[in-house]
């Protein structure tokens, strides 16, 4: 019974976290968790060729899912940016028990340089996207690309566009 009852509490202050984390995460950033499907990543992947020889950085990457499969299906080298700690520790967790060469990092993407990608993926917010579509611009390197879901650079022109099942969209820049 008093096992029963330390899992019990262990569990509580287990979910306790994952709910606060995920509401500062919130708090911070804007934008909630909300997964990216993995047919949707192998499309993105196959339609743009990523390969080995690319480096794909996903801003605002949750539990790394993105990230992952990137690695899976193409060998890029991938970076994921994401400040809510449960996600983020989980694709760490995640890492370490798959021996992904991905890397993870808990800092604001924003105070990065993205200068060493030649490729980012986003899924974010309306609000955040004419900061990302600046630093897009400044840092990346010609003939980088950014990849949209949803919700586009609110001032430059997408080089694609693709419709994806249940209604999302990609967008695809080009620098």
């Amino acid at each position: 019974m008093t096992v029963f009852l330390i899992a019990m509490l262990l569990f509580a202050l287990f979910m306790l976290f994952v709910i606060a984390s995920a509401f500062v995460g919130f708090v911070i950033t804007r934008v909630p968790f909300v997964p990216t499907y993995a047919g949707d990543v192998k499309f993105i992947v196959d339609k743009l060729k990523i390969s080995s020889k690319d480096i794909f950085y996903d801003l605002g990457s949750g539990n790394g899912k993105v990230v992952f499969l990137v690695e899976k299906l193409s060998g890029a080298k991938v970076k994921g940016f994401e400040q809510t700690l449960w996600t983020h520790w989980w694709a760490k967790l995640q890492k370490l028990m798959t021996g992904s060469r991905a890397e993870f990092s808990s800092h604001n993407f924003f105070k990065e340089n993205w200068s060493g990608a030649n490729i980012i993926y986003c899924y974010l917010y309306p609000p955040l996207m004419q900061r990302i579509e600046d630093k897009f611009k400044a840092e990346m390197k010609p003939g980088s690309i950014a990849i949209v879901r949803d919700f586009p650079f609110p001032n430059m022109p997408h080089a694609e566009k693709y419709y994806l099942p249940k209604q999302h969209e990609i967008y695809v820049y080009k620098n």
